[in-house]
């Protein structure tokens, strides 16, 4: 069976509850969005039809930025955070726009608090579908090449507690 060739580190946050608790008690939520809440910070970001100025990367995103540009060879400038209160916040079936990005990158996420599904499904054949679960603390990163032949989404699960994803792009200035 074909899967997309995504990268998945189940592990890649030693203490990822620290994180949420400092994530949760830090930032100030956009609540622009019906299916969940974001924030934005570095670079500014255009993201579903909401314009996110650009704001200083806080420095515990910074470092994470680091610990990516280690981990993946290119040093994000923006953070797009989404806040999933339960399980039923999802996101429906989509590709992320990758015109934006510097050359060569693509969208890494990190995924804190309650394990959710990422579904991809093919974009040539919508049969072929794969779920991948993204436990606390995992970092999945989709290259643009993942993006020209996979949509990805998040299911609702109505078994799900509260989740943040940290999505880290470099983009084009």
């Amino acid at each position: 069976m074909q899967t997309p060739p995504i990268r998945l580190s189940p592990a890649f946050i030693a203490d990822p509850d620290v994180l949420f608790a400092e994530l949760m008690s830090t930032v100030t939520w956009d609540e622009r969005m019906k299916a969940r809440k974001t924030a934005s910070f570095g670079a500014s970001y255009n993201y579903s039809q909401i314009v996110y100025a650009e704001s200083p990367m806080p420095p515990l995103l910074d470092i994470l930025c680091a610990r990516l540009e280690g981990e993946l060879g290119f040093r994000p400038n923006n953070c797009l955070l989404n806040y999933y209160p339960d399980g039923r916040s999802s996101m429906g079936f989509h590709s992320d726009e990758t015109d934006g990005l510097a050359d060569g990158t693509g969208v890494a996420i990190i995924s804190l608090g309650s394990v959710r599904a990422m579904a991809y499904r093919n974009k040539l054949d919508a049969a072929l579908r794969v779920d991948y679960p993204l436990p606390n603390g995992s970092l999945l990163y989709m290259s643009e090449h993942v993006q020209q032949e996979w949509m990805h989404a998040i299911p609702k699960d109505p078994h799900a507690g509260e989740r943040i994803s940290l999505t880290f792009r470099a983009i084009r200035r």
